[in-house]
């Protein structure tokens, strides 16, 4: 379903030359749950950044569904994003004057949805996500965790094939980080969702069908998560 082949990533800040991602190779299967793991500056965030086209590598390939996503132009890549991929952020990125509903119908009105099937489409997925009864509410009036769970109902409004998140409980207290993984358990089990996930978390590791750890910007190790 996803193929990343020899991904660079290369920054330069001056004279010194510095390689976030140094020829990451990967698959990733329909309907599975990935975690990608490995110490500070070792490319996790940078590898979503660029599966999730939100910043274009410095050399290798990606594809996903069989589309190579590297040759699309700017706009169809927007696009490719908007209807394909959806994207978690560790800090929610939820628009403060905005509700929880109107946050979640956002991305779908940009689809070109109308407001009624967007409000619906969101409604569900608030319902689901266990905030029907706080849809009219400010993301400053929700504590993190549901906060966190209206970000990934607004990953999900489009019906993505690839939902990719950022370390997602990494500001949440450990009650709420494990309300959200639970969360992201049930929507990859019952839905059969693709989940890219980068997480720091020792316990998040039984969640995952898979563990990719990177260090160096390379992958070090691969494999389920009960192997060492």
């Amino acid at each position: 379903m996803i193929r990343v082949e020899g991904l660079r990533k290369i920054y330069r800040m001056g004279a010194v030359e510095v390689r976030a991602l140094d020829g990451v190779t990967l698959g990733i299967r329909q309907g599975e749950f990935v975690g990608v793991t490995g110490p500070s500056g070792s490319g996790k965030s940078t590898l979503l950044h660029l599966v999730g086209l939100l910043d274009p590598p410095s050399g290798g390939g990606i594809s996903i569904q069989g589309t190579d996503v590297l040759a699309l132009s700017d706009d169809e890549q927007t696009q490719f994003r908007l209807t394909r991929i959806g994207y978690i952020f560790q800090d929610y990125a939820l628009v403060p004057d905005l509700t929880a509903l109107e946050n979640v119908v956002l991305p779908a009105l940009a689809l070109g949805l109308g407001e009624r099937e967007g409000a619906e489409r969101a409604n569900t997925l608030l319902s689901r996500v266990g905030l029907a009864e706080r849809t009219d509410h400010l993301p400053a009036e929700l504590s993190g965790g549901e906060q966190q769970r209206i970000a990934v109902a607004r990953a999900l409004v489009n019906e993505p094939v690839l939902l990719l998140a950022d370390e997602p409980c990494a500001n949440l207290d450990t009650s709420a980080s494990a309300m959200v993984m639970d969360l992201f358990a049930s929507i990859n089990r019952e839905l059969g969702q693709t989940v890219l996930m980068v997480s720091h978390e020792d316990e998040h590791r039984r969640y995952f069908d898979r563990i990719v750890r990177l260090r160096d910007g390379r992958v070090e190790e691969e494999g389920e998560p009960g192997q060492p």
